[in-house]
Order: structure tokens, then C-alpha cells, then sequence
């Protein structure tokens, strides 16, 4: 089967909830990648968070130490176990992984022993989003500079206590952001392929 086959099989899995556009503008997208960097929605007035936001406010305990302190997150749970409109016998937790920026992810490989050849490679790997353990954020002016989502680093808090204090979103995945969201995180948690025998 030719690549270009492979790669049209996928129309199979874009999202049937989205509108013809909104399909054909994903198709677009991924057809695009790993060119593209449009990964951010502007559509941002959902006071709830989603699956895939970045939000201000979590609250991140150091194992060593066990201070905390208050981080920025990806938003790892499921929409719907999310939603306020929704009742239950017992509070949710928000799970999330805190965001890293790259300079920082680049020093702390530079103090491992790695050279500046071996971080700019590294680099121009997190930015084709060829690391699966990680996602990259490009910049958003104003607002964050360019971070890492290190799916190694899985935290979770309550819900109510998230809502409660103060927070704020720093970024919406748009239709392609999210698919790549979600394409990463089932690689990286579900391989299903792993060539382990049980």
C-alpha cells in the first residue's frame, strides 16, 4: 500500500461531529503537517475548562520536598468528566500536566552533558512534534512563552478546588491541535505495538 493511501485512510477517523468546513479545514491541516503551527483556536469563551486546555491556576507538589506551587497545565481529562452540568455522588479530579518552557527543557539538558549540537537537534525534534512523550506549544505573544506538555509528569487535583481559586486559560486547542493532542497521547500511553510478550 502506497503512502498516499495509508495517509487517505485517515479521513476515516476525523471527527463526525464537525461540519463539512470544519472537516475539510482539519483534512487541510494535517495534510499540512508537520509545515503548520496553527494549533491554538480563537475561539476561547467557555469559562469550563476542555480537554487539551492550557490554564493558569493548577497546583503542582514537589515529590522531594513537598512544596507547591502554583503552575500552568494541560488539561489531560476528558471533557465530560469536566463539565459543571454534570451531577455526581462524588468530586472529579482535574488531571493535567505542567508546561515546561523549551529554554528551560534546553538547560536542564545542557547540565545533563549535552551539547549544543545535541540540544539544537533535540530542539528541531520537539518542534516537528516527533517526540512522543511531549507536546510542543509554539508561543503565544503576551501570553506564554514557547512550552513543552511533558506526558511523563501526570498530576491531578479536585475540580471544585481548581474552580474555586483563582485561574485563567492561556490557550484553546483548535479541531487540528486537538487531533494532534490526542493522536500524541494515545501514543504515548496505549501502545498497543509495544513487542512486549505477557
Amino acid at each position: 500500500m502506497t503512502e498516499g493511501i495509508q495517509f487517505e485512510q485517515v479521513r476515516l477517523y476525523l471527527p463526525q461531529y464537525l461540519s463539512p468546513e470544519r472537516q475539510q479545514g482539519l483534512w487541510d491541516e494535517l495534510r499540512a503537517f508537520p509545515n503548520n503551527r496553527s494549533i491554538y483556536s480563537t475561539r476561547n469563551d467557555d469559562p469550563e475548562p476542555l480537554q487539551g486546555d492550557g490554564w493558569r491556576g493548577f497546583v503542582a507538589i514537589d515529590f522531594h520536598s513537598l512544596d507547591r506551587k502554583t503552575v500552568s497545565g494541560l488539561v489531560l481529562s476528558n471533557s465530560c468528566d469536566l463539565s459543571l452540568a454534570n451531577t455526581r455522588a462524588t468530586t472529579p479530579n482535574i488531571t493535567f500536566v505542567p508546561l515546561m518552557k523549551l529554554q528551560r527543557y534546553l538547560a536542564v539538558l545542557e547540565n545533563s552533558g549535552q551539547n549544543e549540537q545535541q540540544r539544537t537537534d533535540v530542539a528541531a525534534s520537539i518542534r516537528r512534534q516527533a517526540v512522543t512523550s511531549l507536546m510542543h506549544l509554539p508561543a503565544i505573544p503576551g501570553q506564554m512563552e514557547e512550552s513543552l506538555a511533558l506526558f511523563g509528569d501526570v498530576r491531578s487535583q479536585p475540580l471544585d478546588y481548581f474552580m474555586a481559586n483563582e485561574r485563567s486559560l492561556i490557550f484553546r486547542l483548535s479541531d487540528f491541535g486537538f487531533y494532534l493532542f490526542l493522536f500524541k497521547l494515545s501514543i504515548h500511553f496505549t501502545r498497543m505495538l509495544e513487542g512486549v510478550e505477557r
